[in-house]
């Protein structure tokens, strides 16, 4: 009786109530996020870049630029340009989901927030990812990119892509809190540099990449990267997790993957063009690079040029790295001048960004060119932009050596 009670009463409360109020806000979390802060969303937007700028882009521009040489597992075999569309996923991944919508959601919620000043910073990410993509893969999709009612976004080609990132570069340059210091508010990058002036540095490296040389000229030299500390860097300690990400995968994660090449076997440009003794070293009365290399390498080591991961080599855990540096800017400027018929200014940046390095390795390796040093224009010019291709790791030096049509010569044919 009492089982024919309680069904009789449950048949009560389910046709009092109807069923679906039985399990009405079942899936609701109270302690989940309904909403993101925008600044929350600008910084993993910015500690992004570092999957592009020394990651797995850097990794193979690297490779395929001849800088390193991949000397194990699926390097060697990426190295030899035997890749798939999975081999990418990663890297499309990190400039589209984590890169572009990241920026662009930065951007609005930021707006929505009254933070006028994040909403630009955003944009200036926003470019620097779109032309990034567009100079690293060619024709991408961008206008349709982080709409959800668009599940299959259009390509679109890549001058019209890296236009629209230079347009936003633009924009944040001439936009609000363009002053204000890049490493303000955030533990995310290092530098005097202002947002306006870390859009012009990127905005020269775009528009070098289109051969507009008088406007990369004019843009490097707005940027006013006029020391080291100029250089836009990403922080990194030695705390778990926030090392050096070539640390990080050389020492932690993949170690003998990436090298300058095997002792007494294949090494790479890069260590050819540094060393005293070989068919393209650079060596002469004012250049002696075996400091740099030093700073480069840890040597060989079980018949491999190791990268310098030791504590003060240029891939030490806490080393920053360069979204783009004092080195690049100081490059372009001489790169471009020297095309524009400005010899002098070229080799006053050229000496600026060798002298760069001699002050960071505490020697007197680099003594000043001048213009009876350079036979012609063109040996100015191929002094230039090998500075270039052993200052300046990953992506630019790959977009270089695309754009010149690999005017130094680099090694790069599959091993």
């Amino acid at each position: 009786m009492n089982k024919l009670r309680f069904l009789a009463l449950a048949a009560l409360v389910i046709s009092a109530f109807g069923c679906e109020s039985v399990v009405d806000d079942l899936n609701v979390n109270p302690n989940e996020f309904t909403e993101v802060p925008a600044t929350l969303i600008f910084q993993h937007a910015a500690l992004n870049t570092a999957a592009v700028a020394e990651a797995e882009p850097a990794r193979i521009a690297g490779m395929w630029s001849d800088q390193f040489a991949g000397t194990d597992r699926q390097y060697i075999t990426q190295d030899r340009y035997e890749v798939s569309a999975a081999t990418f996923d990663e890297v499309w991944s990190d400039l589209f989901q984590a890169g572009i919508s990241q920026s662009q959601l930065a951007e609005q919620a930021a707006q929505a927030e009254g933070q006028d000043n994040l909403a630009n910073f955003s944009r200036i990410l926003q470019g620097y990812y779109a032309a990034e993509a567009s100079l690293i893969f060619g024709d991408v999709p961008f206008s349709e990119v982080n709409n959800l009612e668009i599940s299959d976004p259009r390509y679109e080609d890549q001058a019209s892509v890296l236009n629209a990132g230079i347009g936003l570069l633009e924009a944040g340059i001439s936009g609000s809190g363009s002053d204000v210091g890049v490493s303000a508010g955030n533990s995310i990058f290092n530098s005097s540099s202002t947002w306006a002036e870390f859009a012009q540095a990127l905005r020269a490296r775009y528009l070098l990449a289109q051969s507009d040389y008088n406007g990369a000229l004019s843009a490097a030299r707005a940027a006013g990267f006029e020391d080291a500390s100029s250089s836009v860097d990403i922080i990194h300690t030695t705390t778990n997790f926030s090392e050096n990400l070539f640390f990080q995968f050389e020492a932690e994660q993949r170690s003998d993957y990436l090298s300058f090449g095997n002792e007494g076997s294949v090494q790479s440009t890069l260590f050819n063009i540094l060393q005293d003794t070989t068919a393209m070293s650079r060596a002469d009365d004012k250049t002696d690079d075996s400091a740099r290399f030093a700073y480069y390498s840890s040597g060989a080591q079980a018949g491999l040029y190791k990268l310098n991961v030791n504590p003060g080599g240029f891939f030490a855990a806490d080393m920053d790295f360069p979204v783009i540096g004092f080195p690049e800017v100081q490059l372009i400027i001489a790169e471009c001048a020297a095309r524009t018929g400005d010899d002098e200014a070229a080799i006053a940046a050229l000496n600026a960004a060798r002298n760069y390095w001699d002050d960071l390795t505490g020697t007197d390796s680099y003594q000043d060119y001048d213009e009876d040093d350079f036979d012609d224009d063109d040996a100015l010019l191929d002094a230039i932009l090998t500075e270039k291709y052993v200052s300046v790791f990953g992506l630019p030096t790959f977009y270089d050596v695309i754009r010149t049509n690999n005017r130094l010569g680099a090694d790069m044919d599959s091993r």
